[in-house]
Order: structure tokens, then C-alpha cells, then sequence
């Protein structure tokens, strides 16, 4: 065999490579030139094809024992050989990642901007590794999404063979509006479930359209933080969603799963019923709700919302064929569930011209309400302009119907420039809320309405003279009062002008008060439950944390519910961790949501 000095110059690697650079060579010249020499008998040229010939597709994956194996191979060359590998591959991987991290759902749309053409469906998943450097980008399926189609082998299998540590799955809606559909969050919520059981995190899911995109991380995050990684770490939906088991058990059966609801959009110079503050909203939860209600309470024809408050629950399932029933003793509530379930027709046009005036409105006169909440919970000119239209509406109101409309227009209005921080037990002290008051239009489906019913009494009086299929109590959990929290809302939505007291100005409450902030609440529950005549009954009532302000603490413990509800039938418990709107002095952990769910059978 030749040895390489005896092949002419021309031919052999090094000099070819100076002469036409590494492209010229093949793979066994560039190897040769990094080995040197070879050994008696057998050339280098010869020894690097016998190396490449042997390895094949495993040569970047070589090890120092491998290359022992090679006659002609000493530790000297297996070393320098493995060496300029991983010197290649750090190098490489570095900048793959550099090229390919996707830290945002900005990333994965510049990834995937094919997807706003497509004329079909699209499903695709993202493979990421644990510094969110893709792995893989594979199309899932192609077509309309449904979770009977989209299966999570699919999308997990190629999962586990990468050893992904998280995934995104991209979607594309070739309608141009990429609002998730119910199918979208069918298979959303299947995922992540399996996401949670195979031990992947489920990063984001995002719908691409034409113009637009919607990602569930961000709309979780609710535009705090829209990085995937923070701080060395990879997020996940995991961590938006639910993540812990609460501190309490009930001799029943406890049932917890990952919900998510999808915003409703607003409409343009409207505002809708969930457009208010209010302490114990449950607008962030309706999802968890509904799906509750769907499993368990199939073809229900009445809705009863006993404790309605602002009225977001019983709005979600207001439908034609639906009769929903509103209560809530606060006239700053009652107007509002009047607002927008009552069942008298309005002329939505002659209210439209009556908002108009009541925003043209001049005035510079000082009224009640300006002297008592001018410069505090509102500006000066905002004050005198609520009493003004307080006043106007009383005037101008046709009917009772039209006057309770109105007035929620004024306090919807009123809630959005108040100097709070969402309750009226105080204001803040630096008036920075100086945007003009201006009354919108209420968004009313006037249709789905005929059927309705909504009544201010006291729930343990009404429960006694109605019945439905669903029955859905949420009541104060705590100490604190609504009408002490609410009082100046109160005090505007009934404008009986009686004397207020103290710094918050607050008005005589006394014939406000709720009993189910009292020690007492557990009787009156039962009261309410034994009287109950219902098929279903969802009781909405959390854990109010761990707080170290007294009051916050829940005034009906777990075991009386449960025991309580026991006597009308089976239970099972429903629960998600949740972020409470607080008042703003109590810092609750641990905050935990419960639907108690009691199939009616005694």
C-alpha cells in the first residue's frame, strides 16, 4: 500500500484543502488531515476511510473507546479526534440555539407564519428542550380541530423520543378571527391534562389568523409577563392554571380539572355586565362554572342565581330557552340584574338618545353628592357631574324599567374614574383619576330575556316562593359587608340623600346587613338549603385563604356545608386555585375555589 508521501501532491488532502478549501474534500480527507499520519501499512487517507466506513451516521457520537478499537488509533489521536467533535458540536448547538429559542408567542409566530395563508386548519407542535431551544416542529393534523381527532399520542409520542421537556401547539384559523373556538379549548383542556400526567409542560397554545393572534399564556398572564423562560426556568401553563392540592379534606369525592374561558370581546361604545369592580367576581371563573354545570345539570330550563351580585353568572347562561332567576338585596346590584335581565322590553334607540344628554350635561353647581365624595372618591368636575345625571335621570326616566337602566349606565360609568382601588371603604389619597365620566350604552340582549325573573329580597324570604332546576348560591364567605364596602354606590343608585358619617362618608347600613357574615352563617345556610326546591345545587364558596386579617377568614366551615348538603343528596367538591380580588389590606395564600355540587334526591 502507498504510503501518502509517494501520492502525488496534488491528490493528497492538506494540499488540496489550502488549494480548494474544505468543500472539495470529502469526509474521510478532512478526517485525514485531523489524524496526520497513519501506520505501517496502512495510510492515513486509508485509515480515515476505514473510521468513516465504520461509524457511518454514529461518527459525531464517537467515543475515545470506539476509536481504541481501530488498529492504528493510540489514546493520542482517539482524544484529539473526540476533542475537535465536541469542540464542533458545542459550537454548533450554541449557535442552533441562538437561532431557534423561542421565548414568546411572538417567536412561535415568525415560526410558523406560513400558518396565516393556509386555507385549511392546521395543527402544529413545537418541541422544545428544557432552555426552550426547538427540538422538532411537527404538523398534527390538518383539518377542522377536534379533540376526537387530535389525539395526545399524536402530540406526546414524538415528545418522549426527543425527551421534550415542554411544547407549544400553534393553530390556525383560516377565517381570519382567532378567538379560540369551543372545540379549540375541548382540546386545549385535553392536553394540558396530559401534559400534567406525562410530565411535559405544556408552554402555550396559540391561534394564528390572518391579522391577528391569540396565545392562552399570554391571556392567563394577562400581559404581566409574556416570556416563556424566567429566571433559568422554563414556564408553563401548569403555573397559570391550576398547581396545588388544597389543605382540607370533606368525606367526598373531590374532583379537580384545568379550566379555561375564554374572554368575551367587547363591543365598541358598550359595556357589558362583567365591566364593573366588584370584590368576589366570579367573571375569571365562569369557565370553571359552566363546565361544572354542563357535566352535571343537562337540560336545565330555569337558573337560579340567589346571590347575584353583579350578575356575571346568571349572563352566561341567559339564553332563549333559559329562565334565569337574579336576587341581591343591594339596589346598586338590583338595578343592573334589572338592567340586564329584565324581562320588559326597552327601546334601545330613545335609551341611546337619553345617554347622550345625560353626557352632555353642563354643570358648575356643587349637589349632594359632590359635597360628600367631590375631591376624594371622585374629582370636583366628575362629582358634580354624577349628581347632576343622578338628578336628570330621575327626570327623564319614562318608566321604572328605563330608570334602573339608566342608572346602571351612571354607575358603571361612575366605577371606571372613582379614586379607589375597586370598593369604597376608602379612596386613595393621591387623586390621579381625572379622565371625564362618560356613560356607554348597556350591550342587553333583549331577547333572551322574556322569561326572566329578578327580585330584591332576602334570599332566605325568596327561596321560600320559587323554584328552578339549578340552583347556584355564592354568598359572602366572610365578615365583610357588601353594603359597607359598596355604600356610596348604594347611596347614588337609591338617591335618598340621608346624612353620611365619618371619613368614607357612609351612610346609616344597618337594614343592609347580610346574616351570612355573622357567626351565625351556618344556620342560615341550612335554612336556605333545607328549603331549597331544586334538582341541582352548586354552592360557590372558597377557602379565603390563609389571612392574617380575621375578618377575611370564612364564616361557614367545609365540613357544615358538606354536612348540610348531604340531607338534599350526593356531593362531589370542584375545585381551582385562585387569585382573589381582595380590598386591598388582607394578602391571602392558598386561595382556593370551590363549586360543592349536590345532585338533588331527598
Amino acid at each position: 500500500m502507498p504510503k501518502l508521501k509517494d501520492i502525488p501532491k496534488v491528490n493528497r488532502p492538506r494540499e488540496r484543502f489550502l488549494e480548494k478549501g474544505p468543500n472539495a474534500l470529502s469526509k474521510s480527507d478532512l478526517l485525514a488531515i485531523l489524524i496526520g499520519s497513519g501506520i505501517k501499512g496502512k495510510n492515513v487517507k486509508k485509515l480515515s476511510e476505514q473510521i468513516i466506513r465504520e461509524f457511518g451516521s454514529r461518527f459525531l457520537d464517537l467515543t475515545i473507546n470506539d476509536l481504541l478499537e481501530i488498529q492504528g488509533i493510540g489514546k493520542a489521536k482517539a482524544l484529539q479526534i473526540v476533542s475537535a467533535l465536541a469542540l464542533v458540536k458545542r459550537f454548533y448547538d450554541e449557535k442552533k440555539h441562538k437561532e431557534n429559542i423561542v421565548l414568546s408567542a411572538e417567536d412561535v409566530i415568525s415560526l410558523n407564519s406560513d400558518l396565516k395563508s393556509k386555507k385549511k386548519e392546521y395543527l402544529v407542535c413545537l418541541y422544545l428542550d428544557a432552555r426552550n431551544a426547538l427540538l422538532k416542529k411537527e404538523i398534527i393534523s390538518i383539518g377542522i380541530l377536534d379533540k376526537s381527532i387530535v389525539h395526545p399520542r399524536e402530540i406526546f409520542g414524538p415528545a418522549v423520543e426527543l425527551r421534550t421537556a415542554g411544547i407549544i401547539l400553534v393553530h390556525n384559523h383560516p377565517s381570519g378571527d382567532p378567538e379560540p373556538s369551543k372545540q379549540d379549548i375541548e382540546v386545549f383542556n385535553r392536553i394540558v391534562e396530559a401534559g400534567k400526567i406525562m410530565g411535559i409542560n405544556i408552554i402555550d397554545f396559540i391561534i394564528i389568523a390572518e391579522d391577528r393572534n391569540y396565545s392562552f399564556f399570554r391571556d392567563l398572564q394577562q400581559n404581566e409577563n409574556t416570556q416563556y423562560f424566567s429566571d433559568g426556568n422554563q414556564l408553563s401553563l401548569f403555573d397559570l392554571l391550576e398547581t396545588k392540592m388544597p389543605a382540607y379534606a370533606a368525606a367526598t369525592t373531590k374532583v379537580r380539572k384545568v379550566y379555561f374561558s375564554p374572554k368575551r370581546r367587547n363591543i365598541s361604545g358598550k359595556f357589558q355586565i362583567q365591566n364593573r369592580r366588584f370584590l368576589g367576581n366570579k367573571y375569571k371563573l365562569l369557565g370553571f362554572i359552566e363546565d361544572i354545570v354542563n357535566e352535571k345539570c343537562n337540560g336545565f330550563n330555569s337558573f337560579c342565581d340567589i346571590f347575584a351580585g353583579t350578575g356575571v353568572v346568571g349572563e352566561r347562561f341567559n339564553e332563549k330557552d333559559v329562565k334565569i332567576i337574579s336576587n341581591d338585596l343591594l339596589f346598586s346590584n338590583y338595578f343592573p340584574l334589572k338592567a340586564f335581565f329584565g324581562s320588559t322590553q326597552i327601546n334601545l334607540d330613545v335609551l341611546k338618545e337619553k345617554i347622550d344628554l345625560l353626557n352632555n350635561l353642563k354643570t358648575n353647581q356643587d349637589n349632594y353628592f359632590s359635597i360628600h365624595y367631590g375631591n376624594t372618591y371622585f374629582t370636583l368636575k366628575n362629582a358634580r357631574k354624577i349628581g347632576a345625571i343622578r338628578e336628570e335621570i330621575n327626570k327623564i326616566a319614562d318608566n321604572e324599567n328605563e330608570k334602573a337602566v339608566l342608572i346602571t349606565a351612571l354607575l358603571y360609568a361612575a366605577d371606571k374614574v372613582a379614586n379607589t382601588v375597586g370598593h369604597y371603604d376608602a379612596y386613595r389619597k393621591n387623586l390621579d383619576t381625572i379622565q371625564p365620566i362618560q356613560l356607554l350604552v348597556p350591550d342587553i340582549t333583549l331577547e333572551n330575556n322574556t322569561n326572566n325573573e329578578v327580585f330584591r329580597e332576602d334570599a332566605n324570604l325568596l327561596i321560600r316562593k320559587i323554584s328552578c332546576d339549578v340552583l347556584y348560591i355564592d354568598p359572602p364567605y366572610n365578615s365583610r359587608q357588601y353594603c359597607d364596602t359598596y355604600h356610596l354606590l348604594e347611596n347614588l343608585a337609591t338617591w335618598e340623600k340621608p346624612q353620611v358619617y365619618g371619613r368614607a362618608k357612609k351612610m346609616d347600613r344597618s337594614h343592609l346587613k347580610s346574616k351570612y357574615c355573622l357567626k351565625t352563617a351556618s344556620k342560615v345556610f341550612e335554612d336556605l338549603i333545607k328549603n331549597a326546591n331544586c334538582k341541582h345545587i352548586l354552592v360557590s364558596y372558597n377557602n379565603t385563604g390563609e389571612s392574617k386579617d380575621g375578618r377575611s377568614n370564612a364564616c361557614i366551615k367545609d365540613d357544615e356545608i358538606v354536612n348540610i348538603l348531604k340531607n338534599k343528596g350526593e356531593i362531589e367538591i370542584f375545585e381551582r386555585d385562585y387569585k382573589a380580588f381582595t380590598a386591598g389590606k388582607s394578602n391571602t395564600t392558598g386561595h382556593i375555589e370551590r363549586i360543592f355540587y349536590c345532585g338533588v334526591t331527598k
